[in-house]
This record gives structure tokens, sequence and C-alpha cells, in this order.
């Protein structure tokens, strides 16, 4: 088994472990996530009744509504957050859940982007290391 390292751009700081939960698919976070349990609900999700509690979280974007970031919220007030968002692009809407959770809560949710082939090399992985200020995600292979 060898280590590999993938090169992400760091967008929120922080540095976690976690498993990883794959998806190829979107998702609004409203709607999409139940903001009690973590589990996502939309009926589209190759990740559909999947929990992303204390998951690091792969997908590519969020879509759809201007609450995703209270839903993040809620979610680490809950104790059900992901641990880290990996995507191939986010936006602001997405981060204010991460950024106002460590205001809020004193947690921390880093989030980070990779290219299309960063994100293929994740769709395999089990556990890995995302550290947002390296500009790294770091996994055996």
């Amino acid at each position: 088994m060898a280590l590999t390292t993938i090169e992400c751009k760091g967008v929120v700081k922080g540095k976690v472990t976690g498993e990883v939960l794959f998806s190829r698919k979107p998702l609004s976070f409203i709607g999409g996530v139940d903001p009690e349990t973590g589990i996502i609900q939309d009926p589209l999700s190759d990740q559909y009744g999947q929990s992303m509690a204390d998951k690091i979280f792969v997908f590519p974007f969020g879509k759809g509504s201007s609450g995703a970031g209270l839903v993040l919220l809620e979610l680490a007030r809950v104790g059900k957050a992901p641990k880290a968002l990996v995507n191939l692009r986010t936006n602001t809407v997405l981060l204010t859940g991460p950024l106002v959770m460590r205001e809020f809560y004193k947690k921390e949710m880093p989030v980070v982007c990779v290219d299309e082939e960063g994100m293929e090399s994740l769709s395999e992985a089990g556990a890995v290391t995302v550290d947002s200020a390296a500009g790294e995600i770091s996994f055996t292979a």
C-alpha cells in the first residue's frame, strides 16, 4: 500500500481525518439532507439513505437553495455534520455554514476544492486526511 496525495485548494481552514462518503451528483442541502440526522433524502442522489455525519463528504458542488449553509449549521448543532466538504467547486452559500459554525460552535469543517482527476481518485478512497492549509488530501491506496 502506498500513500497517495492529491492537491487541493483550501477554502475553509482545518485538518481532519475520516471516512469518505463519495457522490458523483450535486446535492441541494435544503430538502436533500435531513438536518436532524444528516441522512441524504434526495431520491436522485447516488447516496440516497446514507448519512454524511462524521464523514468526509465528497461531491461535485451544491445546487439549489440559498439555505445550504443553514442546514450545515443545524447539522453541526445536533452533532450530525460532515467532518469536511470536498468539491470540484464551491460557492459562498455553502460556505456560510462552515464559517458560522466555527464562530457559533467552535467546530471546524474544512472545505477544499479538487480537480476532476483528484475527485476521481477519491471515489475509491476509504479514509482520508484533508489538510486545507497544506493544500492536500492524503490516503493509503
